[in-house]
């Protein structure tokens, strides 16, 4: 993913593709594990991604199939459907337990791949 142009757009379904990831990311920081439910916690992630998802699937089937010089010569459907992959990993993450930390890093990619400022890292638990 490194070297690969950070992923911009407009459009209703893009600000709320970016809403999901944000919330995400949100829901991640400063719950101390002490005094939350983890399973609920991961109950709300894999929530939150599956829209993501979807919304991310609606943006990817409307990108333009052409290949153009600002995106690395990778059409704009292709980015999408390349986005739509981290959100995957990112899922599936949550559903095997992975460790938070890493969800957040995978989190942190999405943010990336979408151009969005990275919003600071979640502290250890």
């Amino acid at each position: 993913m490194s070297g690969d142009p950070p992923l911009g757009g407009g459009g209703p379904a893009y600000a709320s593709l970016v809403g999901y990831v944000r919330l995400a990311r949100d829901q991640l920081q400063g719950v101390p594990i002490a005094t939350v439910s983890v399973p609920k916690i991961r109950e709300d992630l894999v929530d939150t991604l599956v829209a993501a998802v979807a919304e991310a699937q609606t943006v990817a089937k409307q990108g333009s199939a052409e290949a153009g010089k600002s995106v690395g010569g990778m059409s704009t459907k292709a980015r999408w459907f390349q986005l739509l992959g981290y959100l995957a990993q990112v899922l599936d993450g949550v559903c095997r337990n992975v460790e938070l930390s890493e969800i957040n890093e995978r989190l942190m990619r999405v943010e990336k791949v979408m151009n969005l400022t990275p919003t600071k890292p979640v502290p250890p638990r």
